[in-house]
This record gives C-alpha cells, sequence and structure tokens, in this order.
C-alpha cells in the first residue's frame, strides 16, 4: 500500500463531545431532558440527520426536519472546533505515517465550513496532503466519488489506497473505489454491531493496528 485515506468524525477526530453537546443544547430548547453523551456518541458519524434521529425520533419525512436541522447546526457552528481532540493514538499515527513518508489525505462527509477550519487549525492534521469535504463532492459518502478524488489528488493509484472509516457508508466507498476498505472499531459503532458484517478487508481496533498492517 502507498498511501492512506481517512474519514474524519470518529476515525481521526472525537467530535462527539460538540456534536452530541449541541444536540443536547436544541433538546434543551425544547424543554427536554439531555441524552446521556454515551448514547448520543454512537450517532456522531451519521451527521445532523443521525443526531436529530437519536436526539428527536425525526427523519426526512417529518415537515420540521429541515428546520430542526438549521436549529441544530446553527448551534454546532458555535462550538464545532472547541478543543477538537483526535482520538487516542491517531496523532502518533499520523507522525508516524509522516517519518515514512507514506502520502495521507482526508476524505469525509462533513461540510467544508466546518472540516476545513477544524483541519487546518489542528497542529498534526494541518499536514493531510488532501481534503476532501462533504460538499466538494456531487455525491458523499457512500458513493466513492470523494475517495477516487482524493486519489487523483496524492497521485495514487486507489487500488493501492487504504481508506479508513468507522460507517458501514465508508466501506461501501472505499470498495467502489477499488481500495482496501479498513473499520476503524475504536470509533463510532452502534452497540452491538462490531462491523463484521460490513464486507470490510480489515478492522483495527486501535490506530496503531494500522502501522502494523502497513
Amino acid at each position: 500500500m502507498k498511501a492512506v485515506l481517512f474519514d474524519l468524525d470518529g476515525t481521526l477526530i472525537d467530535s462527539a463531545p460538540q456534536l452530541v453537546g449541541a444536540l443536547n443544547e436544541l433538546r434543551q430548547k425544547y424543554d427536554l431532558p439531555p441524552i446521556p453523551f454515551l448514547k448520543g456518541r454512537p450517532f456522531a458519524s451519521h451527521g445532523a440527520a443521525g443526531l436529530l434521529r437519536a436526539g428527536f425520533d425525526m427523519d426526512k419525512n417529518d415537515p420540521l426536519f429541515n428546520a430542526r436541522i438549521e436549529e441544530f447546526l446553527d448551534i454546532y457552528k458555535e462550538i464545532y472546533n472547541q478543543d477538537v481532540q483526535c482520538m487516542d493514538g491517531v496523532e502518533a499515527l499520523i507522525q508516524n505515517l509522516n517519518l515514512k513518508k507514506i502520502p495521507w489525505g482526508i476524505v469525509t462527509n462533513k461540510a467544508s465550513k466546518f472540516s476545513v477550519p477544524i483541519v487546518t487549525s489542528h497542529p498534526v492534521l494541518k499536514y493531510a496532503q488532501c481534503l476532501i469535504s462533504g460538499d466538494d463532492v456531487n455525491m458523499s459518502k457512500p458513493s466513492p466519488e470523494g475517495l477516487i478524488k482524493a486519489a487523483s489528488m496524492i497521485s495514487i493509484q486507489p487500488s493501492e489506497v487504504i481508506y479508513l472509516g468507522d460507517d458501514r457508508r465508508d466501506v461501501i466507498a472505499a470498495n467502489d473505489a477499488g481500495m482496501i476498505s479498513m473499520i476503524a472499531r475504536y470509533g463510532y459503532l452502534e452497540e452491538g454491531d462490531d462491523g463484521e458484517n460490513w464486507n470490510a478487508h480489515h478492522i483495527i481496533d486501535k490506530p496503531e493496528d494500522l502501522l502494523n498492517y502497513l
């Protein structure tokens, strides 16, 4: 393998504190009690829609869905880049990739208005050789479009790239792009789901496992 691409939320960064915090602030607005952090955490990789499902039992068919999404994002934009931490072991992994001169980048469904400030202001993540956000492509994951675009940007054939993520959509996108799909089981998998049936090529339980694979 010649390069590694990563998902962002739950794979590189622990964004659950900010996401679940915004959700609970929105619940408070509607006189609802906060949901426990550990209940909300698995939905942090599912975007605003997944968080609304967890916090309000609401989906896209609800007539209030779009307005509630906007309310959530208005809250999130105030806190999204406050004290963002990498998942345990990620900074050491990235530093090792840099030392070995292995190209790496990020492909996320997160909107660029959030992903770009997070990545470019982080002392380790700012060295990513590419960043593809959800609004940089016509179709976000599980479409492979973003992964193929990233591989082109770093001039590596998709078949020589690992894509690491913590959501089933990441595996589908990687497989359809012709990449090596790898699950970050240390991420935001839902309780009782270990990723074994996602058809990924590999599963790792901690970031350093990726180095062992390489």
